[in-house]
Parts: C-alpha cells; sequence; structure tokens
C-alpha cells in the first residue's frame, strides 16, 4: 500500500470521527416544513429533496410539499427539485425546543430554449417541387359548388338504398294481394287482354323512350 493511499484513509477516517464527536455535541432536532412556490402560496411542492448536507440524510417532500427529517444543530440543508432554484437553509444552534418546524419558499426556474424551425422537407432542393406540385385545398365556395354538382347528386342518388317507409310499403301491398287471392290461382297478366292493350298504347305514345336518348 502506497504513502498516498495510507494517508487518504487515514484522513476519511479522521474527518469521519471529527464529524461523529462534533453531531454527539450537538442537539438533535427533529426537523419538518412544508414547501411552497415563491410565486404562489397555495401552490405547494410535492416530491422534492431535502438532503442533510452534514449528515448524508436526505428526506422527500409527500403530495402536500411535507418533510421531516432528524438532524442536528448547525447543519446545512438543501431543498431542490425540478423546475426550482435549490436553497440552502442552516439549522440554527441554541433552539431550546426539540422540534423545529418552518415553511419554505423555493424560486420558481425558466429555461429558454434556442429557437427550433421545423420544415416539412428533408432540404431545401425538394421546396421548389413542393411549391410547384402540393394541391391546393378548395375554400368553401369550391366545396358547395362540388356537393351541388347535379351529376354528384344523381350518383348519390343511384347508390342510395331504398327508403325504409317504401320497403315496409311493398311488404304490405305484397301481402295484401296474396290474401286478396287467398285459396285461388293468381291472375297470369300476360292473359290479360286490357292489359296488352293498356301496353301498346303506352308504348304508341312514348312513355317507355329514355328522355336523355337522342
Amino acid at each position: 500500500m502506497t504513502f498516498k493511499r495510507v494517508f487518504s484513509l487515514f484522513l476519511i477516517v479522521f474527518i469521519t470521527e471529527t464529524n461523529s464527536t462534533l453531531a454527539q455535541d450537538r442537539k438533535v432536532i427533529q426537523f419538518s416544513g412544508v414547501l411552497y412556490s415563491a410565486d404562489s402560496a397555495q401552490r405547494v411542492i410535492p416530491f422534492a429533496t431535502v438532503y442533510d448536507f452534514s449528515t448524508g440524510q436526505i428526506a422527500i417532500s409527500n403530495f402536500t410539499g411535507f418533510f421531516s427529517l432528524v438532524c442536528y444543530e448547525g447543519d446545512t440543508l438543501y431543498f431542490s427539485t425540478i423546475g426550482f432554484k435549490t436553497q440552502q437553509f442552516i439549522i440554527p444552534i441554541g433552539h431550546h425546543a426539540e422540534k423545529f418546524i418552518a415553511n419554505f419558499f423555493l424560486s420558481p426556474t425558466f429555461y429558454m430554449l434556442p429557437e427550433a424551425i421545423v420544415y416539412p422537407w428533408g432540404s431545401r432542393d425538394q421546396f421548389p417541387y413542393a411549391f410547384i406540385n402540393t394541391p391546393i385545398p378548395d375554400d368553401d365556395l369550391e366545396r358547395a359548388r362540388k356537393n351541388l354538382n347535379p351529376d354528384y347528386l344523381r350518383s348519390l342518388a343511384l347508390a342510395q338504398g331504398a327508403d325504409p317507409n317504401i320497403n315496409a310499403r311493398m311488404v304490405l301491398n305484397n301481402y295484401s294481394q296474396t290474401l286478396y287471392y287467398y285459396g285461388q290461382a293468381h291472375p297470369i297478366s300476360l292473359l290479360n287482354a286490357f292489359a296488352w292493350s293498356q301496353f301498346i298504347s303506352d308504348l304508341k305514345s312514348g312513355k317507355y323512350k329514355n328522355p336523355n336518348k337522342k
């Protein structure tokens, strides 16, 4: 073992024994308190770290900001958490009571990040192509014209299924026809002279012509 290692070990043992001796001479205090934000007394700081630099003990504030730990007079405490500045506090010496209670207000910190500009293109060379070929969305007037286009409305009408009321009426008509001819054979329209006469008359008058065909 080298001289440097022996000296380091001796120094560590000496400092530890010195701190232990000094700690025995000091008074033990139950240190408690609540952490608040300095910008609002109604805002507590939960899950903050309370570190005793003299003894190495650590306490964590609960969801209401309350903390408690055992320490000695003259100990140096640090309060730290994300979003707030670290605050130092030294327990006063000569405190007569065995408990010390205090509220602490931590100042919030703000970090200004540098400006970041996000582009939808991988490089500047892609911008001219995107500027020329990107489709421009329609405005409200153009969308209204497309929705009221007769061809578009006709296609919607053809694709639309039958109305429930019409279907129900058709089923009821078929059922009534079935009841009307109940117990006898249904008539055949191919042998109905009046039906043939009406069909020929309608055919001559052009009733079955396609109006769109010229």
